[in-house]
């Protein structure tokens, strides 16, 4: 599914680069001008623009499959780490088309980008006129973004095929496991297979959309950008839905710049949250080089690693549904001023990529070992209380003797020593 919207995107993008001329003056009027005189044309930009949301949110949906599933323990890193790599050329590729809409969000996103990359070369000189004129849109800058907005998607097509031969080759469709496949039977391509199972996966979801959009009949609606002009702290308390401007995809990068107390600090959160992802199974195995006898747990046979799963995505769903729009922000005396949720969503996100999800598989191991010995040892404890009362019914003489040790027995001795120490009583039972 996330490889035929690729594909239409390209066809779609290939169509609209006919119509494009790079003046900021000129673009909206052409835009209007191919929505009155072209067939298909406003059905062919608005594709292109919901295509980018939903090659994102197919993409997200695919990571957070492939960490559910632990396919970065299975899989090959090398083709992990080249969708990692593509998945952070996307951004690219967004950043340029953004900046070529000519809508007041290109130029503050040309400018947000242009501050980055300058600050990568230490604020030296006019270094961004490589890629940059003068951080404002231009005739000469949407020149230079047109043409590399045109030939860098092929570029991630081609990364899109090495991730598929680099991590699918030894994919089974039929078991939905990274292993190989049943060739004892007739065999059919890998790519075939999966092919038909992601058309039919499509064709229940357009059905599932179609019926979920038919019964609420919900009317086509234009959405007001006006409130951003008189924005006022105490006219809302947030802003938490995700029509109300398109590139909610880089509020998270957004909010990491916003809330940070350097631009540099916030570039390297930025940086190590792309590295986090794109390097997982490189990190899993620089964590667990001595803990190859744990065996990995299916994340769905796991209510602590399905748990911790689960927060990580209301997370990614917290902090990039929410606008910045000054509603957090740092202060060089105060620091981290908003909402607090926004802050430890963040924070959550980072400790999970970076160590939580490494050691799970542990903590359930030595879980699940520690209540093992619990029981296994209470089973002693009750097996020896039974083995003298069933003595001391035996021999009615030395009852009331057992009785009153076994009942001042707990006063004595912590009831948690004597189950895990009882192997040291020498007792037969």
């Amino acid at each position: 599914m996330l490889m035929i919207t690729i594909v239409l995107q390209l066809l779609s993008g290939f169509y609209l680069g006919w119509y494009y001329i790079p003046e900021p003056g000129l673009v909206i009027e052409l835009r209007e001008e191919m929505f009155n005189d072209t067939r298909f044309g406003a059905e062919c930009f608005y594709m292109h623009i919901r295509g980018v949301d939903t090659i994102f949110v197919l993409s997200y949906f695919h990571i957070f499959k492939k960490i559910y599933i632990k396919n970065y323990i299975t899989a090959e890193s090398d083709g992990w780490i080249l969708g990692g790599y593509a998945f952070l050329w996307f951004h690219y590729i967004v950043f340029l088309g953004i900046s070529l809409s000519a809508t007041h969000l290109s130029d503050l996103t040309l400018t947000i980008g242009a501050n980055i990359y300058w600050s990568l070369f230490d604020n030296l000189y006019k270094t961004y006129y490589i890629l940059f004129t003068n951080k404002h849109l231009n005739t000469d800058q949407m020149t230079r973004f047109m043409i590399l907005h045109y030939f860098t998607p092929w570029y991630y097509l081609y990364l899109i095929q090495l991730h598929i031969l680099f991590c699918h080759e030894s994919w089974d469709s039929d078991s939905g496991e990274a292993t190989y496949e049943d060739k004892s039977v007739s065999y059919i391509s890998w790519f075939y297979d999966a092919f038909l199972k992601e058309i039919q996966d499509a064709w229940y979801w357009t059905l599932l959309i179609f019926i979920y959009f038919w019964l609420h009949h919900f009317s086509a609606s234009t959405v007001n950008y006006y409130f951003f002009e008189r924005w006022n702290i105490s006219e809302l308390d947030e802003i938490r839905f995700y029509g109300v401007a398109p590139h909610w995809y880089f509020r998270p990068l957004m909010g990491i710049l916003v809330i940070s107390p350097t631009h540099y600090e916030g570039l390297m959160w930025v940086g190590l949250y792309f590295l986090l992802l794109i390097f997982l199974p490189i990190f899993y195995n620089i964590y667990n080089p001595f803990n190859r006898h744990v065996a990995s747990i299916p994340m769905q046979n796991s209510l602590l690693q399905t748990f911790f799963f689960m927060i990580f995505i209301m997370s990614i769903i917290n902090v990039s549904s929410m606008l910045p729009c000054g509603r957090y922000y740092y202060e060089p005396e105060g620091g981290y001023v908003g909402n607090p949720w926004i802050k430890f969503s963040l924070q959550y996100i980072y400790l999970y990529l970076a160590w939580l999800i490494h050691h799970l598989d542990i903590f359930d191991h030595y879980l699940f070992n520690f209540f093992k010995i619990i029981y296994t040892r209470s089973q002693k404890l009750y097996k020896k209380y039974l083995f003298i009362y069933k003595e001391t019914n035996n021999n009615s003489n030395q009852y009331q003797k057992v009785k009153r040790k076994s009942i001042e027995f707990p006063k004595k001795a912590k009831i948690w020593n004597y189950i895990f120490f009882i192997d040291k009583k020498n007792i037969k039972l």
